[in-house]
């Protein structure tokens, strides 16, 4: 239903309330400078059913009155004018709150309760501000939400609905919205504009329940209405700091404000015959189940996140926050990669697009991105707020189109100030608008995510450059042995070789002398295994077919040490693996040291699988600058031996980690299989589990070269 619709019906519709004329005329006579007994009491008079309610509350021992006072004319002399006028506008406004009849689910003991409060609370706020009508203000606080009543009264069923799934203001105003393309507010500034009074109040209430950074703008009338909304609710005292700036108002006096409002109500609604107790009781239940709702779930979700040990576990972990806080359906993220100036998609595995979002890159450099946008700021952005000045690029179509909703909304992921990615949501107006409301927690959210993030950053980073300090440090030392030990191995050799040349060819010391050569150049070839430990020769990158190269080294293999043992060996290649820019001389020599340490590891009758695949995933493309980063591949080689202790796999790729026996083993081959890899630009790591075997898995990029990156590893238990 539209909007325009809505008033349509409202307006044809029996129900639409009409103000009472006496209230009117009460409040008119009553902002005169003189009135008399006499006229007030004939404009009360008027109205048959408010004298027999009035004669009703005098007679109230509530008012405990004299028993001589038997007459609306000595009322109004004991009571004064103030008082007459508040109760025959309260009394006139309960004509409005029996429009809720029709829903008997709704509190409307609590509802009046509210109204009157937020009329007291204006009345005095504008009388302290020096207004001089202030039952202007009286009249918008009491009826500002009257258009709930309007709504409940011609929609009864609709709006029960909306009673059933709603459990807070801001959810129910939203719902109205949805359902009827107006909510409450608009309603009642529509009726306050039907009743033909002052425009000032009606854009009060429209605009009653706006942000406070958007009230600091406005006019006073919806600055003092405003701030009279937010002090008639139940957490009014912790809501003040909020509203200050609104105001020259200090803040002791708008807590004594509070404190006199409540003291009023209570006298009014018990010369109404209301009991307040029970309604202010379920409003104040309300508000702090709600919190204690919110604040719970967050701090369960802080809870998983504190316990969350690797990236995908804390995204997937932040998703469902939100979900269960927000109801948020769907969440994508970006994070930054620092090397290559970009944002790169990350999404949970389960969502149906999480493929082509992980292949998705934007550079830091696109000026029209929201979600890079979003980074450089540090700030919340929403695509469904409307920036004339900004021309949505590609990437923000594409990615709206794969949430699947009508816009996006992006929170930036920090932590320390650093910037380290963007949220990105998929919202409509509604869900955008509720974020809106708690963006404090939001943000908070977010932050604490980051804050994860930062730490298994910091801890990997950490780990692995104690890692390449520890294998520099060895490969310091291993020079220097293999210098100090190849000097006196040239000085031996020299000597074997010149005394080889000083005796007959067929003395029998020759055949010694030749051993003892032999042995020396034995040594030599140790030291130089130790070398290409410390410092691998990369002769150089080609294009290799990395598929073609495993199927040789298998081949190879299989003869020399897998056959003899029985150990079964297989490759799963595949077929769409791309030619990769590397060193194949030094892949060599990764393939046979694992798969050498594999069938060192296996009985007899063991299994071998070597399988390649190309990483989809890690292929980006970069869509607002229509260029493709080629991604990389992956080689996994595989055993079902018995597994790696795990105190071995903590320091499995140091130089002399080994978990062979016999004095033989030198424990090189991990540490120059790690060396290589690096030196290619890749990552090694190793998953095992003792008697289900163990896998070493190895990502090289498609396109690489001979400037080094930093690589990484991991040993996890699988």
């Amino acid at each position: 239903m539209t909007q325009k619709n809505i008033f349509k019906k409202i307006k044809q519709s029996e129900n639409l309330p009409q103000i009472p004329q006496v209230m009117l005329r009460l409040i008119k006579a009553c902002n005169a400078e003189k009135i008399s007994i006499e006229e007030l009491t004939g404009i009360i008079s008027t109205d048959p059913s408010l004298v027999s309610r009035l004669l009703q509350i005098i007679g109230s021992p509530y008012v405990n009155l004299p028993k001589e006072v038997n007459s609306i004319k000595t009322a109004v002399v004991y009571l004064g004018t103030d008082t007459i006028r508040n109760i025959a506008i309260s009394t006139s406004a309960m004509h409005f709150f029996k429009l809720a009849k029709n829903v008997k689910t709704f509190d409307i003991v609590g509802f009046w309760y509210h109204s009157y409060k937020c009329a007291v609370i204006a009345k005095k706020i504008a009388e302290e501000n020096g207004y001089s009508s202030p039952d202007e203000f009286f009249l918008a606080g009491l009826l500002h939400d009257i258009g709930r009543l309007v709504l409940m009264q011609n929609f009864p069923e609709d709006y029960k609905s909306i009673l059933e799934t709603s459990v807070s203001e801001k959810q129910i105003l939203l719902s109205e919205i949805k359902m009827f393309d107006a909510d409450t507010p608009q309603i009642s500034a529509w009726l306050f504009s039907q009743w033909n009074l002052n425009p000032l109040i009606s854009d009060a209430v429209l605009f009653i329940n706006e942000s406070t950074e958007q009230i600091e703008s406005a006019l006073s009338h919806v600055k003092m209405l405003h701030i009279a909304n937010i002090l008639a609710k139940p957490d009014a005292v912790e809501k003040i700091p909020e509203i200050v700036p609104l105001t020259d108002i200090p803040r002791p006096r708008l807590e004594q404000i509070v404190v006199l409002a409540e003291e009023e109500v209570e006298e009014i609604s018990k010369s109404l015959g209301l009991d307040l107790a029970e309604a202010r009781e379920k409003t104040y239940e309300e508000a702090i189940t709600t919190q204690i709702k919110d604040l719970s779930l967050f701090f369960g979700t802080l809870q998983n996140l504190l316990q969350a040990n690797d990236v995908e576990s804390v995204l997937d972990i932040t998703q469902n926050g939100l979900k269960i806080l927000f109801h948020i359906p769907r969440v994508f993220y970006f994070l930054l990669d620092e090397k290559k100036n970009m944002i790169t998609g990350f999404c949970s595995s389960k969502d149906k697009s999480h493929k082509i979002i992980r292949s998705i890159a934007i550079p830091l450099s696109s000026q029209s991105s929201l979600p890079v946008t979003c980074f450089h700021k540090q700030e919340v952005l929403s695509s469904l707020k409307k920036d004339d000045s900004r021309k949505p690029a590609i990437s923000d179509h594409q990615i709206i189109r794969l949430l699947e909703t009508k816009g996006m909304y992006c929170i930036p992921i920090y932590s320390s100030d650093k910037a380290l990615g963007v949220m990105v949501l998929g919202v409509d107006e509604k869900t955008a608008r509720d974020l809106d409301d708690n963006k404090g927690l939001v943000k908070l959210f977010s932050k604490q995510a980051g804050v994860c993030l930062q730490s298994i950053r910091f801890y990997n980073e950490y780990a692995l450059r104690i890692h390449e300090k520890k294998m520099e440090a060895y490969a310091t030392l291993t020079d220097k042995v293999i210098h100090e030990i190849n000097n006196p191995i040239s000085i031996i050799k020299n000597y074997i070789e010149t005394l080889g040349l000083k005796l007959p060819d067929k003395h029998p010391a020759q055949t010694e002398l030749s051993v003892i050569g032999e042995e020396m150049n034995r040594v030599a070839g140790l030291l130089d295994r130790l070398r290409s430990f410390s410092r691998p020769r990369i002769e150089g990158f080609e294009m290799v077919d990395m598929n073609h190269l495993c199927q040789g080294i298998l081949d190879i293999l299989k003869k020399s040490i897998l056959m003899p043992k029985q150990i079964e060996v297989s490759l799963s290649i595949d077929p769409e693996l791309p030619k990769i820019k590397t060193d194949p001389n030094g892949l060599k020599q990764i393939l046979i040291n694992l798969v050498k340490n594999a069938s060192e590891a296996l009985d007899k009758g063991g299994k071998i699988t070597v399988t390649t695949r190309f990483l989809a995933e890690s292929a980006k493309i970069m869509i607002d600058e229509k260029k493709r980063i080629p991604g990389s591949i992956e080689i996994e080689v595989s055993d079902n031996g018995p597994g790696i202790d795990e105190k071995v796999r903590e320091t499995l790729f140091d130089p002399y980690t080994t978990t062979k026996a016999g004095a033989s083993n030198r424990g090189l081959g991990l540490s120059i299989v790690y060396s290589i890899v690096k030196e290619l630009n890749g990552m090694i790591h190793c998953q095992s589990e003792k008697g289900k075997g163990t896998r070493f898995i190895i990502t090289l990029p498609v396109n690489s070269s001979k400037n080094r990156e930093m690589g990484d590893f991991n040993c996890n238990r699988r």
